[in-house]
């Protein structure tokens, strides 16, 4: 086992002018693990997946993965 997380998130945010898509969101997620995202329509679901997967850029914060080869 590692001591590094898979995925760590570091107060990710999206903003679209004056409308938020997602604020400050943080965390680590490690091997083994199963997260889910939830929550009301409109919440910041799909802003948050696009912002992981880097269709979209996030407005501040990090999202930082670890490779299989480390």
């Amino acid at each position: 086992m590692t001591d590094e997380p898979l995925l760590r998130v570091a107060a990710l945010s999206k903003f679209y002018g004056s409308r938020v898509g997602c604020d400050n969101v943080s965390f680590d997620l490690w091997p083994g693990e199963v997260l889910a995202v939830v929550g009301e329509s409109g919440s910041g679901k799909t802003t948050l997946l696009n912002c992981l997967s880097t269709r979209l850029l996030p407005s501040s914060g990090s999202a930082s993965y670890r490779m299989r080869d480390g």
